[in-house]
C-alpha cells in the first residue's frame, strides 16, 4: 500500500513546529571576546573559511585564497605571498569550514588561531555558544577578499587593542542582541546588508569605561553590528540542530564555488549546488568578475531577515531595486513562523526548505559583491537568488 503523501507533509510540519518553539526560546546575548586558538579545538596550522568545504580544499577560491595568504603572513607561517599560497595548495595549512567549529565568518573572511571572536551565548542556557568573527572597524577588510597589505595593520589592531577592551568592558555585562535588532528593524535595517540603527543602540548599550578608540570605532563601523546579528542567528537556529524530519534551514553559505545549505533535520550534512554570483550596484566603473556567492551571512536571511525583511525595510531594497523590483509583493510561504519580538512587524521567521517549490518567489540573500579575482576586494551591495533546486534536494 502506498504512503500517503500528505501524512509525510504533516510530519515534516509537526517537527518545524518543534524546531521553531527551541529557536524562540534562545536569548542571544554577546557575552565575550576570545582568540580563535582559545577558543577553538583548531588543529595546528588550520584556517577556517565561509559557506561548505571545498571539493579539494588544497584549492580555496580566489578571494578565500587571498584571504587565507594573509593570514598565513599574519600567524608568520610564511615570509611571502608565494610561500603562503605554496602551503595552501600542498595541504600544509589546512582549510575548513568554520560552522564545522560552531563559527560563522562574513564573506571571505578567513580564521587563523590569532582572531579574534566574538562570543555569543544564550543568556536561557550559557552552555549553548558560537562563535562569529569581530569586526576590525572601518578601513580595509579580510571579509573583502583582497591582498591589500594595510589588512595586516587592521587585524593587528582588532586583535592587540580592540579585543582585550571589549573582552574587559564584556567581563561583567554581556549584550542582549534582541533588543537592538528590534531597535534596529523599527528604524528601518535589515539586520544584514543595513545594521546602523541597531549599531547605534549596540554603542548605547557598551560600558562606558571603554577606550575612547575603541568607541569611535563602533561608532565610526555601522556594520559593526553584523557578525555580531550573524552569530545570534546561528545560534538561535543552531538550537533546532537534530530535530529528526526538519527541514527549518539552519545555514545557507557560499563558499565562492559552491552554495549550500543545512537543515535541523540533518544537521552535518551540507546540500549544495554550483554557487550563483550576487548582483547589484557597484561601487566604481570596475569590470572586475565578481565572486560566486562567499559569507555565512545568509544564516541571517534564512532566519527572516535580510532580503526576507525588504517588504518592510523599503530603503534598504531601494538601492537594489533594479535587481528586484517589488520585494513587497512577494508571498515567503516558506517562512514558516513567527518570533515574538518580531510578530507585530509583520515578519516571519524560518526558512523551511519543503516549502519551497520551482513555483515559488525562491528566497533571497542580501550579500555584498567582492572581486572574483581575489585581488579587487569589495565591488558594491549585491543581492544573490540561489538556485531552486538547492531548496528541492
Amino acid at each position: 500500500m502506498a504512503s500517503d503523501p500528505r501524512a509525510g507533509m504533516d510530519a515534516v510540519e509537526s517537527a518545524n513546529r518543534a524546531a521553531l518553539t527551541k529557536v524562540r526560546l534562545v536569548r542571544p546575548q554577546w557575552s565575550g571576546v576570545a582568540e580563535a586558538r582559545r577558543a577553538l579545538p583548531l588543529p595546528d596550522r588550520t584556517l577556517l573559511h565561509a559557506g561548505p568545504p571545498f571539493e579539494d580544499p588544497r584549492d580555496p577560491s580566489p578571494p578565500i585564497l587571498s584571504s587565507a595568504v594573509l593570514c598565513c603572513l599574519y600567524e608568520g607561517w610564511a615570509r611571502n605571498e608565494e610561500e603562503a599560497e605554496r602551503l595552501i595548495s600542498t595541504g600544509q595549512v589546512r582549510m575548513l569550514p568554520a560552522q564545522s567549529f560552531s563559527v560563522v565568518t562574513p564573506l571571505a573572511a578567513v580564521i587563523s588561531p590569532s582572531t579574534a571572536l566574538a562570543e555569543i551565548s544564550d543568556a536561557a542556557n550559557p552552555g549553548h555558544r558560537c562563535w562569529s568573527l569581530l569586526s576590525s572597524g572601518s578601513g580595509p577588510q579580510i571579509r573583502f577578499g583582497s591582498r591589500d597589505p594595510a589588512i595586516l595593520e587592521r587585524l593587528y589592531w582588532r586583535d592587540r587593542i580592540l579585543a582585550p577592551a571589549l573582552r574587559k568592558g564584556l567581563a561583567t555585562r554581556p549584550v542582549a542582541l534582541l533588543p537592538l535588532a528590534r531597535l534596529g528593524l523599527e528604524a528601518g535595517d535589515d539586520l544584514h546588508a543595513q545594521t546602523s540603527h541597531a549599531n547605534t543602540a549596540l554603542c548605547a548599550a557598551m560600558p562606558s569605561t571603554l577606550p575612547v578608540e575603541v568607541v569611535e570605532c563602533l561608532g565610526n563601523t555601522p556594520l559593526f553590528f553584523l557578525t555580531l546579528w550573524m552569530g545570534a542567528c546561528h545560534l538561535m537556529l543552531a538550537a533546532a540542530a537534530g530535530e529528526a524530519g526538519s527541514s527549518l534551514v539552519l545555514a545557507l553559505a557560499g563558499n565562492g564555488r559552491r552554495v549550500g545549505l543545512r537543515v535541523a533535520g540533518d544537521p552535518a550534512c551540507w546540500h549544495t549546488r554550483a554557487a550563483p554570483v550576487p548582483e547589484g550596484p557597484r561601487i566604481s566603473a570596475s569590470a572586475v568578475p565578481v565572486s560566486p556567492m562567499v559569507g555565512d551571512s545568509g544564516v541571517i536571511d534564512a532566519f527572516g531577515l535580510g532580503a526576507q525583511a525588504w517588504r518592510c525595510c523599503s530603503g534598504v531594497a531601494e538601492a537594489l531595486a533594479p535587481w528586484w523590483p517589488n520585494p513587497a509583493e512577494a508571498s515567503p510561504d516558506w517562512l514558516i513562523g513567527a518570533h515574538p519580538l518580531f510578530e507585530d512587524l509583520q515578519l516571519p521567521i524560518g526558512l523551511a526548505c519543503h516549502r519551497v517549490t520551482a513555483d515559488t518567489d525562491l528566497p533571497r540573500v542580501a550579500i555584498a559583491m567582492v572581486g572574483g579575482d581575489g585581488r579587487a576586494g569589495l565591488l558594491g551591495r549585491g543581492l544573490c537568488v540561489p538556485p531552486a533546486s538547492l531548496f528541492l534536494g
